[in-house]
């Protein structure tokens, strides 16, 4: 599977300053010492020095680049990416920049390997280890695929983006990602308007338009990680019937159904045989006059009731001297 690198080991100041010290010596000998038996004084130089992305200028009298890490006291071993290396001299105007390697846990298949990582970012780290990142597929072909993904947490578990700091104790798991395209028939409900109208008794409600579900046919894109659902979503779908709203009038006008059924018995198509029709009986002058065509006797409820309030508006309700009183 994924092979570890070599486990970090730490240098002593002793240790790391031992071969600096013997190099000075033999420098000192062959050229430090002066006609009168003194050493010469150590020259200063000005490097950039960068650690982890952090960079300063420097001042120092270190020979070497280990002796000014040394110096400035930054840790660094074997597994650290450092340039230039260790040993070169240290000059005026030298660049100097050292990563850090850092501890991380790739669990695969139930196996944990731990790994020193001088990548700084997760899409940095699984080109450094070689993981697997998402694969895609066209989604003109809807068919089922496979494929593992590497994803990143904190060592706390918070899930870390692709441009996001990989930190010491960082996880990476491998997951077996399984997507799918399975399809089906779904109701879709339909959608309710309510509308508030002068042509229904303040306080009641009427059906206007009855509406009706739909059905709808659906192409799915579903994920499944190591086996368990994990999202999906609709990715093709087309129409076997459209849904039509369901339109609700809420009433803030007269009381029509009173006046309804004091002229004609709540009846449409109610016919006075002295020449008044419809709910509201009226004359054919009259339902004419307010924009009616044919026969009040023709036409529902709404359309009725629309001609009505029309009249109202004009003559109020002195237009049905009788039943004018249960509006």
């Amino acid at each position: 599977m994924f092979g570890s690198r070599n486990t970090r080991t730490s240098l002593s100041l002793a240790q790391r300053r031992g071969p600096t010290v013997a190099i000075g010596i033999v420098v000192a000998t062959a050229m430090g010492i002066g006609l009168t038996g003194t050493a010469s004084a150590a020259t200063n130089a000005t490097v950039s020095l960068t650690v982890n992305g952090n960079t300063s200028s420097v001042t120092t009298q270190a020979a070497t680049v280990a002796d000014l890490l040394v110096e400035r006291d930054v840790r660094f071993d074997d597994n650290d990416l450092l340039s230039p290396g260790p040993t070169t001299q240290v000059t005026d105007g030298l660049d100097v920049a050292l990563t850090n390697a850092v501890q991380v846990t790739v669990v695969d298949d139930g196996q944990r390997f731990q790994h020193l990582v001088t990548a700084r970012t997760v899409a940095g780290v699984r080109t450094e280890l070689d993981l697997p990142s998402a694969s895609r597929t066209a989604l003109s072909a809807l068919s089922t695929y496979r494929f593992d993904r590497a994803d990143f947490y904190t060592a706390a578990g918070a899930k870390l983006t692709a441009s996001q700091r990989v930190r010491e104790g960082s996880v990476a798991k491998v997951h077996n990602v399984k997507v799918a395209f399975p399809d089906k028939d779904i109701r879709v409900k339909r959608h309710v308007v309510k509308e508030r109208s002068k042509l229904v008794r303040r306080g009641a409600k009427r059906v206007y338009q009855q509406g009706r579900n739909g059905r709808k046919h659906v192409v799915l894109r579903r994920v499944f990680v190591d086996k368990e659902f994990a999202s999906q979503r609709v990715v093709r779908s087309h129409w076997l019937k459209e849904p039509r709203k369901r339109v609700v009038r809420v009433g803030t006008g007269p009381n029509w159904i009173g006046l309804a059924n004091c002229e004609s018995g709540g009846n449409p198509n109610a016919v006075n045989p002295a020449g008044f029709y419809g709910l509201y009986q009226f004359s054919l002058s009259t339902w004419h006059a307010v924009g009616g065509k044919g026969s009040p006797t023709d036409y529902g409820y709404w359309e009725q009731t629309k001609r009505a309030w029309i009249l109202f508006k004009g003559s109020g309700r002195s237009s049905w001297p009788v039943c004018g009183s249960r509006l």
